[in-house]
This record gives structure tokens, sequence and C-alpha cells, in this order.
């Protein structure tokens, strides 16, 4: 049986992670969560990772949960589901929002449910221009459970938000982008030359300032809340920032007018 999900670390310190049932357009099932949780737990913490990529195999990024799962829940129709722990997939969608390297969303083709979270939990998202979004939970008069609405609030406000859940609609890549979501939309064919290019990018940031920066801006993510204690974990995240190596490398390459090498020291 094919794997769910795999990963890998390249020599520049992307890990790369793959949903990998493309003949079912990637649902997530439980090993494919093992490995979600696994690549932005433990391994994205590792040193001298220094970027994460999500994407999906074949023609489409992520149909959502595995059918197998949405049976188990409702206990193949006899109402007597099976609890599964949300709080557990709850915790692995938070962990790539709390990922203290750059994330990078892929994507290409259906980008459903799950998926949608997935992406939205990304810093980043790349996408093809034949990919498509839907929240499909109403349509199973079912909830998003997996952090969608918050996040969704968050990238394309309320009404947007509304207009998503409610209604099911697929909302195509170019209103994502419109819209806010979606950083990029490129060709189909162009998909793997944009996403080496975000990847780069991303890879060439500086670390420790990332890992400092990312809390910030989660804890308002609509920059419209700075209190005091914000300010001082700013004023004391500049202090230490202050004193690395990455920050006089940065002062060394703008004055050698050459691109920086960040070490995360």
């Amino acid at each position: 049986m094919t794997a769910s999900a795999r990963m890998e670390l390249d020599d520049r310190g992307v890990l790369t992670v793959t949903l990998s049932r493309p003949e079912q357009r990637n649902p997530l099932d439980v090993e494919a969560w093992r490995v979600l949780g696994e690549a932005f737990g433990e391994r994205a913490h590792t040193p001298g990772v220094r970027a994460v990529v999500l994407r999906g195999e074949g023609d489409s990024f992520c149909s959502g949960l595995d059918r197998s799962l949405l049976v188990q829940v409702a206990g193949g129709g006899n109402g007597q589901g099976a609890d599964i722990d949300a709080s557990l997939l709850q915790g692995t969608v938070d962990s790539i929002d709390s990922c203290p390297v750059p994330t990078l969303a892929v994507i290409q083709g259906a980008c459903v449910g799950g998926g949608v979270a997935l992406m939205l939990a990304c810093d980043l998202r790349v996408a093809a221009d034949d990919a498509f979004f839907v929240m499909m939970e109403m349509r199973y008069a079912f909830l998003p459970d997996l952090g969608h609405i918050p996040r969704l609030q968050r990238e394309v406000g309320m009404a947007r938000a509304k207009e998503m859940l409610f209604f099911a609609d697929r909302v195509p890549a170019a209103t994502m982008e419109r819209w806010g979501v979606v950083n990029e939309v490129v060709p189909r064919a162009g998909l793997d030359e944009a996403a080496a290019r975000w990847t780069a990018r991303c890879a060439a940031t500086p670390p420790l300032a990332i890992a400092h920066l990312k809390p910030l801006m989660l804890a308002d993510p609509a920059g419209a809340d700075v209190t005091e204690g914000q300010r001082s974990a700013l004023e004391a995240n500049l202090r230490l920032l202050l004193h690395t190596r990455d920050f006089r490398e940065g002062l060394a390459a703008q004055a050698e007018r050459r691109a920086p090498n960040f070490a995360g020291e």
C-alpha cells in the first residue's frame, strides 16, 4: 500500500512534505496526519531546517479528510460514530501555524476541506491557475473543526468567510489571490518553477529573526491591538537579535552589496 504522505530534507535545509495518494486526490488519513505531525512538530524544530514546503502529488493538493475517517465519525450511518480526537488533528494544524521557519503551501487542482485548513495554516501560498478551494463541511451538515473558521476570517474577512462556509462554493485560485489568501497564481506548467523560487526565498531568510517574528504576528494577526506585553516582547527580541552573528552578517552583506548568508546563530 502506498504511503499517504512522505517527507524529505534537502541540503539547503528545506523539508518538503508531500501528500502522496494522487489517485484519490491526496486525502488525509491517519498516516497522513502522523507524517504532518512529525514534520511540523519535531522535524521542523531541528537545527538546520530553514523552511517547510507542503505539496500534493499529482493533479490535486488535497481532497480533505479521508472518507474512512468521515465514515468512522458517522458510525457507518448507524448514528453510533466513534470519537476521533479532534484536538489532536487541530494540534497538528496549529503546529503548522507555529512552525518556527517559513512554511509554503504549493497548490494545484482541488484544495478541499482539511486541505484548506492546511494551506491556511501555512505562511505563504503559491497556486496553479487550475487550483480551486472548497469548504465542504456544510454539504454534510457538519462544522469545520481544524481551525478553519478563525483562520479563514483572518484571511478574507467575515462576509467572505461566511460565503465560503455557508454555501460550500468552489472558489478559483484567481479569486483567492484577489482576496489576499494566495501570494501568487501561475500557469499550471509553471508551478514547480514558482515553488522553487518561493522556496529559495524562504530558505534564505534569517532563522533566528523569523523564529522571533512569527509569534509576534500570530499574537495579533490583524495588527490592530499592540499591547504593552507585545511591545515588551518586541524590545526583548530586538535586544537579543542585535547580538547575533546573523545581525552582523546582515550588516556586512549590506555594506558589501551581496546576498547575506544567514547561519541561525
